[in-house]
């Protein structure tokens, strides 16, 4: 896929999935900061043709048989009931679950769709890129960088609303800052921390800003933050996917109720790991440990008990090989 502007309504499932691994190859390589602005577009792209159904359409690819026989036809749910004419159930029954689709026997199965995420980890980063987009604005456009002896600087942000009227002031003194530290001394080590004290502005909404010597850094983005750290290991997430799997199998909102008006004859569990939680969380993967181990450990996790679900599914779609395994009722290869 090209940087050129994409009609995006024009996107097929096809399209999307083409670009996954130039997206893999050069987002391993972006700052996070970077790898956000990449990541909102797709998701964008992948909204404008309907979200659960391009997920879906993907994971029909890896695993063509997940119902144990192919499918005759499919859609989302809120184009199920329109397109051919059917009369809907009762709210909220016509929204439920994402996916209908009947099989090749006429066995007709819905799934939901859900996202392996943590929601604490979106929560702490979203505040971080909202900090940093307002930090961004005031600053304004960087220009080149002239500076003699700093190659980049790096603002460590505080946890706290900027306030449009600061803006001026905050770009001011930053300037300034940079002005007065652009000193040879510099060309002799890797970094150096700034306190801000002195300037009122930068001390509101920073912590510090860290310089760099140019002779060791050069960057287009001169002006920018740190790089994401995160205080999360694996574990943290793999965590975060077992609770989860407790939690949406015994969600009252799919018991037999459904099956019942939504005419039903089985109901299934997708959990996906996507652009979200690449975007926002920390990694489910470390050392001899990827997503079939994730998924071993999800079956593990729900101890045989699909609760309202006939069966369980996880798939994989980021990195160019797309991965999919039955966890309930036994674990497995998706067929």
């Amino acid at each position: 896929m090209s940087s050129k502007s994409v009609d995006i309504t024009r996107l097929t499932v096809a399209d999307i999935f083409r670009a996954k691994e130039e997206r893999r190859r050069r987002l391993a390589k972006l700052p996070f900061d970077q790898k956000i602005v990449i990541v909102n577009k797709l998701r964008a792209a992948v909204k404008a043709i309907k979200g659960e159904a391009a997920i879906f359409a993907s994971f029909l690819i890896a695993c063509p048989n997940f119902a144990g026989e192919p499918l005759k036809e499919w859609d989302a749910v809120d184009e199920w009931y329109e397109q051919r004419a059917l009369d809907s159930p009762p709210h909220p029954f016509d929204k439920r679950p994402d996916i209908i689709a009947v099989t090749a026997s006429g066995k007709r199965i819905g799934i939901e769709l859900k996202s392996w995420i943590n929601q604490e980890h979106i929560h702490e980063a979203r505040k971080q890129e909202t900090t940093q987009e307002r930090i961004q604005k005031a600053i304004g456009e960087q220009g080149l960088n002239k500076t003699r002896h700093i190659g980049q600087v790096w603002l460590s942000p505080k946890q706290v609303r900027f306030y449009p009227g600061d803006a001026t002031n905050f770009r001011q003194q930053l300037l300034t800052l940079i002005k007065r530290e652009d000193i040879p001394e510099l060309d002799s080590a890797s970094w150096h921390d700034v306190d801000v004290v002195d300037f009122p502005a930068l001390g509101k909404y920073l912590n510090s800003v860290r310089l760099f010597s140019k002779k060791r850094s050069r960057s287009r983005n001169w002006i920018t933050f740190p790089y994401a750290t995160r205080h999360f290991s694996p574990n943290t997430m793999r965590a975060t996917l077992g609770d989860a799997l407790i939690v949406h199998t015994r969600d009252e909102r799919y018991n037999e109720d459904l099956r019942v008006q939504a005419g039903l004859d089985e109901v299934y569990l997708l959990v996906h790991y996507d652009f979200k939680a690449f975007a926002y969380n920390t990694p489910f993967d470390g050392p001899n440990f990827g997503f079939k181990e994730a998924a071993e450990f999800a079956s593990t996790a729900l101890g045989g008990d699909g609760g309202y679900f006939d069966r369980v599914f996880v798939f994989h779609f980021l990195w160019g090989k797309d991965e999919a395994y039955t966890i309930f009722p036994s674990f497995g290869p998706c067929p």
